[in-house]
């Protein structure tokens, strides 16, 4: 392998320049175009660092940047092979700021950015005479294979720097230092759950090295600087430094002062910012629902900066049930989201008619309606123009249906999670949490099985919030009770019609003063008709059908108790704090019945299992309004 190594860059140091830069050019197009989520990758990552870029510009930057990464790649390979003329032909250094910065006496940690040319800067005391005296050690990587691993620190220390091991180069450092030396540092973001701090990288959270700060503050009198190979053409540049921190600075601030310079320069220009590598994700190591880490710096880093709270840079989007119920019980978890995850920017994907209901509850920082179901192919490009647009991270599904599925793969967000059971692949997820077998569904609420897995799969450890969602509303002139008589789905576990009539009659006759209003949507509306049918129209109000979402979860708030079928409604009246009576018969309120902390009732069947099973009509209406009469 070694001999592979030299015999290919001796071969690549030969091409002439017009050759080799056509090569590299050609070679990186071919990455741009051909290595599918290592181009995903960088446009996603140019447009998080900048949004007000054209996409023309960042296709641009991208495909410039895999271009200089080749000719990296091949100034690697070749260098070993550069006589000392060539290289002082090729490279020069800007003398008059590393004379301001490189002071004698003085020791320096110097952080070198991932820039096409930074293999350059082994050579620094060729091209800068006044370091040749003095000791410079360079981290890097070592290789497992000892020939490559020789060659390497041969090659890389001919001119005067010495490569020190991450993994044992610490110490070493430590006494370059205190020769007064310089030790070069590659500052990273993206280092992973167990490496660096958690910190911010263009606003946005991300895990940095610390390596730098951590060698500045270890000695007194250490100075930080940037050091970078200015291009100036195919293998050609100049060296140049940067004051990044003066000696005494603490730590944290050396680390951040590092990022905050990183970003100046790769917002210069769009050269500067196709030199460095793209390629990787910057972002990662953060759990994705929580920033627990084994160093938070960000508190830290927001005072330096000067903010008062972190900018929502991070896109998650949450796409709804479809069912009211349902969309009750997964707001614990979207509250206890915003939560861990200050920094993000909570879109809810719903059904258009939800819409007015969850910006009444101020629940998300955004709301996207679905389009309209329709036939053939206009929805799904529908879907794909609306969603796309918005550049989502991550879409959460809280629904089980390859269709939601798919609009979530249209969005083209990189993570898409979910739950799968067996016998119900979901192939367009690229994180999923499996229900355990052991786990039993009939005996635990739907919104703590939600929580296991975005516990358990995605480190939300918070603990939920089933505080109600109260609104402000007018008191009433006099004590109302509320009744939902019916159900868009499952005519199973609607409560009869004459139960519904026995309750009123019980009602009106112990409270003269009681209103009663009756509850429902337009397709309810033939049901309460029937219940509603010869009782005085001052006291028994039928609204079914006469109020939009936001009326409703007003007047639901204005009553004194609810009492209704397993239905949203009952759902969406236990979140806003009222009183609710449930009536139960075939259904199961062990896994989706109210769960909001307010008084509720359930009332099933003698006999009835507590997960439900028994027909409906077994609970009488004197259990009812026993219930309702303790809220009177």
């Amino acid at each position: 392998m070694r001999a592979l190594i030299v015999i290919l860059g001796g071969f690549v140091a030969l091409m002439p320049r017009w050759l080799a830069a056509g090569t590299a050019s050609l070679l990186g197009n071919c990455v741009y175009f051909f290595m599918r989520k290592r181009r995903a990758m960088m446009l996603r990552n140019l447009y998080l660092c900048f949004p007000e870029k054209t996409e023309a510009a960042r296709r641009n930057i991208a495909r410039e940047s895999c271009c200089r990464m080749v000719e990296m790649g091949m100034f690697v390979l070749a260098s070993p092979h550069f006589t000392r003329s060539r290289i002082l032909r090729n490279f020069t250094a800007d003398g008059k700021s590393l004379d301001a910065v490189v002071s004698p006496g003085t020791p320096l940690v110097v952080a070198i950015p991932h820039f096409s040319l930074m293999e350059a800067l082994t050579m620094i005391p060729l091209v800068y005479p006044p370091l040749a005296k003095r000791s410079v050690g360079v981290f890097y990587r070592p290789f497992d294979n000892p020939a490559i691993e020789r060659w390497v620190k041969r090659t890389r220390e001919r001119w005067g720097c010495r490569l020190l091991s991450r993994k044992k180069g610490l110490t070493q450092a430590l006494a370059f230092l205190r020769e007064n030396g310089l030790v070069c540092v590659l500052p990273d973001q993206g280092t992973g759950r167990r490496r660096g701090v958690l910190s911010l990288f263009f606003g946005r959270v991300a895990t940095c090295s610390e390596l730098a700060g951590t060698l500045a503050a270890g000695h007194a009198g250490t100075r930080t600087i940037a050091a970078w190979c200015e291009r100036k053409g195919f293998w050609r540049g100049e060296i140049r430094v940067a004051e990044i921190a003066p000696a005494g600075t603490p730590r944290d601030e050396v680390n951040l002062r590092i990022n905050r310079w990183l970003e100046g320069k790769l917002s210069e220009s769009d050269s500067a910012c196709a030199d460095w590598l793209w390629m990787h994700d910057r972002w990662k190591g953060a759990a994705d629902f929580n920033l627990n880490h084994r160093r938070n710096r960000i508190a830290e880093t927001l005072h330096l900066q000067g903010l008062e709270k972190m900018p929502k840079k991070k896109k998650i989007f949450v796409r709804l049930p479809n069912w009211l119920g349902d969309i009750v019980m997964a707001l614990p978890l979207i509250q206890t989201l915003r939560q861990a995850r200050p920094d993000a920017e909570v879109t809810l994907v719903a059904r258009a008619h939800f819409l007015p209901m969850l910006e009444l509850l101020n629940c998300a920082d955004k709301l996207i309606a679905l389009p309209a179901k329709s036939k053939g192919l206009g929805y799904w490009l529908a879907c794909r123009k609306l969603l796309r647009e918005e550049r989502p991270e991550v879409f959460v599904m809280f629904t089980n249906s390859l269709r939601g599925d798919a609009e979530a793969w249209l969005s083209g967000a990189p993570m898409r999670c979910g739950m799968t059971r067996d016998g119900y692949p979901r192939p367009l997820l690229t994180k999923s949490w499996r229900v355990p077998a052991d786990l039993d569904l009939t005996k635990n609420h739907q919104t703590l099985v939600w929580a296991r897995w975005l516990r358990e799969r995605h480190g939300l450890n918070e603990e939920l919030n089933f505080a109600p969602l109260r609104i402000d509303v007018p008191a009433p002139e006099k004590p109302v009770i509320g009744l939902i008589c019916g159900t868009e789905n499952s005519p199973e576990k609607r409560w009869q019609v004459s139960r519904w009539r026995e309750l009123v009659e019980l009602l009106l006759a112990a409270f003269p003063q009681l209103e009663i209003r009756l509850f429902g949507t337009a397709k309810d509306a033939a049901i309460t008709a029937q219940v509603a049918e010869g009782f005085d129209g001052t006291r028994v109000l039928d609204r079914a059908g006469k109020t939009n979402l936001p009326d409703y979860m007003r007047e639901l708030s204005a009553c004194r108790a609810i009492c209704g079928n397993d239905t949203g409604g009952l759902h969406l009246a236990n979140m806003l704090g009222v009183t609710v009576v449930g009536i139960f018969g075939p259904t199961n309120p062990v896994r989706t019945g109210p769960i909001f902390d307010a008084k509720k009732v359930i009332l099933q069947p003698d006999g009835c299992p507590a997960t439900g099973g028994a027909p409906i009509e077994g609970v009488p209406a004197k259990a009812a309004f026993d219930a309702l009469a303790a809220e009177l």
